[in-house]
Parts: C-alpha cells; structure tokens; sequence
C-alpha cells in the first residue's frame, strides 16, 4: 500500500462522497475524534493531570513549529486564525499616522483586525487585485514611510491565489517592516518556511490542511516580534504568574522571549489531544511528499475544467497555483446542488465562485468523478 493510500484509509468518508472542501473544513479522521473522546473519558473517571497536558501540548508546539519552519518556544495556541492575528494588531505600540498593507482579497479574518486599528489613528491602506490576481509589487506599491506592517494570505481562500512570502520577507525584513502572514489555506498542505521567509507572525487555524479539530489554532512569532509584543489580554500561563512577595503585586513573566506569554489561562486541551493525533497523520505522510500530490491533483483539476470550458477564476498551474480551484458560473447554487447530487462535496465563497480544493487523502479517481459531474455544468 502507498503512503497515500495508507493516509486515506483514515478518513472513511471518502468512501461515500468525493470531498473536495478542504478549504473550508477537513473532515475529521475517526483517530482525531478518539484522541478527543478518550482525553475526555479520562476527565470523566477523574484521570486529571494537567502537568502531563501541559507536557502534550508543548510537545506539540515543537512539531507544529517544525511542519511551518519555527521554533516551538515561539508558537502560542490559540482559538483559531483570528485570535492569532488580533494578538499582533492589539499587542503592538501604534502611533497614529502608522499604516498597515493589505490586499483587497483577504478573507474577514485578515482585515478587521487591522481596520479595527483606525481608533488608533492607523490607516488601513488596499493593494487592489486584477481579476482577483496581485503579486508581491502589488502590495509593495501601497507601501510608504509610515507603513509599519503588510498582512496577507499565503493562499488566497476565494481563489487560491498563492503569494510569494519568501520574496514579501525579504522585503518587509530589509525595511524592518512587520509581516504577517494567515497561513491557514496552506499549512499542512504546502511546505512553509516561516523563519528563512522573514515572517513576524504566522496564523493559522487547526481545522483545514492541519486536519485537527475546530477551536484551536496557533501563531508562531519572529524573535523580534514577540519582544515587541505587549499582550491585550493577560492570564496565568506557562511563564507568567501573579508576583504577590513585595509590597505591591506585579505580573511575573519567567521567560519574555517565550510565546506562551501570549496565551491566558487553561488552553483547549482536548482539541490539543486531537491534534496530536491529527500531526501524527500529516508527519507520517510526509510533508515533501504531501505538497507534490495535492499540487499535481490540483493541476490536474484545473486543466480538466478548463478542457471542459468552464470559467476557472484560479491561477493555473505554477508559483501562484495552490490546491484550490473556482469556478465563475451562471447559477453556483444550482451547479453545487448537482455536484451534491453527484456525491461531490464543495463550496460557495465571496463573489458567487463555486470552490472546489483537495487534500492529501484527495487521490485521482476524486478528480475523475469531480471533472465527470462538471461536464454538466458548461
């Protein structure tokens, strides 16, 4: 058996549909859900130890750092790719008249956040796109003097539009310039380099190519970065404790230069539990053998659509192809209610695109039947 073969047997669903929705969500693989079960029948029975839990979850911050190219003592858990970002937009000194760099393609996620920051007199400044294409010059373009920070995806979760992140580090790195990167539509996925590409902060939700549980997540930050961060919300956490021995209390940080300065309280340690399992999964896979399959089935999908005449809105295959295909259609309810028919399970994004993405469990008879059902879309 195959190393993918061996992968998609964890996930059983596969056998009842082609799911093609990795970009939304990942289905669960039934190992992920029993990590998550047995951690709560052990609280269930009263088996607590929370020093054990904690040792799991700093076990797993050092994989996660490995699989995006980090270090574990600068990866925080978090909620989800959100909090992870608000982290940085809220724990940063801004000082009005300071701006921030984004693209007109950015999920919610990657925005409000830093539009949340014009109560602080920073300008939110827009790299518009072409078509839903920009590149690296795009963004650079918006730059000036005062722009102390440029967010962007990785890969865009409306199309797949995939950015250049080791040249935009390069630049941001080369200007002191904080870069911000929402990694959650290729980790796990795509092979990141996080600390060679100059990326302050890294975000990214646990419930796509992860393949972990919703409601956790996690943000690796540059050395800088988490020295420069001053955290909006303060709780008990690995590093920081309540100071109560002189005259007057004072918050205690054991080691500053430690991300789980960043966290507040009891972290989601069941999720934690699952995701380990979940890690098990992708390192037994093999990220350099992960990105070749999921780009070559991608590539594989949006030459089959394209052959077929449809509107494919994603970059061809190349540097700025991902593992996600849409699709601009007449009618994409209707077009998607045919694909559910046909067993086929994909998605609608902003502008009205018919989403379709695929994972390493993704194998080429789901791209066969995917391209069988759009043959009734043209």
């Amino acid at each position: 058996m195959s190393w993918q073969q061996a992968f998609r047997e964890h996930f059983p669903v596969l056998r009842e549909k082609t799911y093609a929705n990795i970009a939304y969500t990942s289905p669960v693989a039934p190992v992920v859900t029993r990590a998550v079960a047995d951690f709560l029948d052990g609280i269930t029975h009263a088996r607590s130890d929370k020093p054990q839990w904690l040792a799991d979850a700093d076990a797993l911050r050092a994989r996660l750092a490995r699989l995006i190219g980090g270090e574990g003592r600068r990866l925080a858990f978090t909620k989800n790719t959100t909090e992870g970002i608000n982290i940085v937009a809220q724990g940063l000194d801004w000082e009005a008249g300071d701006n921030v760099v984004v693209d007109d393609q950015e999920h919610p996620t990657n925005a409000l956040p830093w539009l949340n920051l014009r109560r602080k007199g920073v300008e939110l400044r827009v790299a518009r796109a072409r078509d839903h294409y920009f590149d690296v010059d795009d963004l650079w373009a918006r730059v000036d003097a005062r722009t102390r920070l440029v967010a962007v995806s990785w890969v865009q979760y409306s199309t797949g539009l995939r950015v250049d992140i080791a040249e935009l580090g390069r630049r941001c790195a080369a200007r002191g310039i904080w870069l911000v990167v929402d990694g959650i539509q290729a980790a796990g996925l795509l092979r990141a380099q996080a600390d060679a590409w100059h990326v302050d902060a890294f975000a990214a939700g646990a419930h796509k190519g992860l393949l972990g549980p919703l409601g956790v997540g996690l943000l690796h930050v540059s050395p800088r970065l988490l020295d420069a961060l001053a955290p909006a919300h303060v709780g008990p956490n690995g590093v920081t404790t309540l100071d109560k021995a002189g005259a007057r209390w004072e918050i205690a940080v054991a080691d500053a230069g430690d991300a789980r300065r960043l966290e507040t309280g009891n972290l989601n340690f069941p999720a934690i539990a699952g995701w380990r399992a979940a890690v098990d999964l992708i390192e037994a896979g093999d990220p350099a053998r992960i990105e070749p399959h999921v780009l070559s089935l991608a590539a594989q999908l949006g030459h089959g659509l394209r052959e077929l005449g449809l509107d494919v809105v994603s970059p061809p295959a190349g540097p700025a192809a991902s593992t996600t295909q849409a699709l601009r259609l007449p009618d994409p309810q209707a077009a998607l209610a045919r694909l559910a028919r046909a067993g086929i399970v994909a998605t609608i994004v902003e502008y009205g695109y018919l989403r379709l993405s695929v994972g390493a469990y993704n194998d080429t008879r789901d791209i066969e039947n995917i391209l069988r059902a759009a043959a009734s879309l043209r």
